[in-house]
């Protein structure tokens, strides 16, 4: 009789354990499924809340559709700025695709909102998706021509492409509205050297050298421009200042013996 019920518990069991898979099996067939149609709704979602594909971007009117954004309530405003934290943190661990699935939620309820729009450029640019992020900031330019802190990624995006007749032209712009902006006389400096335009490259290194005369990498700079511009003496004498702080630097010990047979 005990190896009758022992057999009976064993079939029992068997049996119950083949149920509870064949139900998990069936399960996860459902949910593989359900989960398609959650990330299809992802990706729909996107395109609605961005109104652009990653690669593809669409034609729109986006003055048009500011004309129809909606008043924030006090819940919607908080739920950004919490979604925005979340955002920040998991784009500094490299979480990006989970930063770009908040920032998606965020901008389902306001898609105008500049902070979330500027994390997804930023994203995209870490991504080396520079051409994403360009789009993002034109479209925030759209919406806010004059925007300082846009119009300083694009330049640098523009930069980061190699596009740097466009970065220079941004920069330019924005030296117009801000005279005293260090960073920008910097990129300035070093995009009109690195396209040669060496007029505009001296007038750009000479302005950030009034408050950074010690700038030894600007100094020689201004050497070049000047010796490719045939003003030999004031090359010369950018040199001599280079050699007062760094008496063994070698090219520029090196350009002033060269210097001297034009003197």
């Amino acid at each position: 009789m005990d190896f009758f019920l022992k057999f009976e518990v064993v079939i029992f069991f068997l049996s119950l354990g083949y149920i509870i898979y064949y139900s998990s099996l069936k399960f996860n067939k459902a949910y593989s499924k359900v989960k398609k149609v959650i990330k299809k709704d992802d990706i729909s979602s996107v395109k609605t809340a961005l109104n652009k594909v990653d690669l593809n971007r669409k034609e729109k009117n986006y003055k048009q559709s500011l004309k129809e954004k909606k008043v924030l309530s006090h819940e919607d405003r908080e739920h950004i700025a919490e979604l925005l934290k979340r955002v920040k943190i998991n784009s500094t661990k490299w979480y990006y695709d989970t930063a770009k699935t908040l920032i998606v939620e965020g901008l389902s309820i306001d898609k105008f909102n500049k902070e979330l729009n500027l994390e997804l450029a930023s994203i995209y640019e870490k991504e080396r998706r520079y051409e994403n992020a360009e789009y993002l900031y034109k479209d925030l330019l759209e919406i806010q021509p004059d925007d300082l802190e846009v119009l300083r990624r694009l330049a640098y995006n523009y930069a980061l492409e190699n596009k740097l007749e466009q970065a220079m032209e941004i920069y330019e712009k924005i030296h117009r509205k801000d005279m005293t902006d260090e960073k920008t006389i910097d990129m300035l400096a070093e995009i009109t050297y690195s396209i040669w335009d060496f007029e505009k490259a001296l007038k750009y290194v000479n302005l950030f050298l009034k408050d950074h005369p010690r700038d030894v990498n600007k100094l020689l700079m201004k050497a070049y421009c000047l010796e490719e511009m045939r003003h030999f003496k004031d090359a010369y004498e950018a040199h001599r200042k280079v050699i007062e702080m760094q008496p063994y630097n070698t090219f520029a010990n090196q350009k002033i013996k060269e210097l001297e047979e034009y003197l």
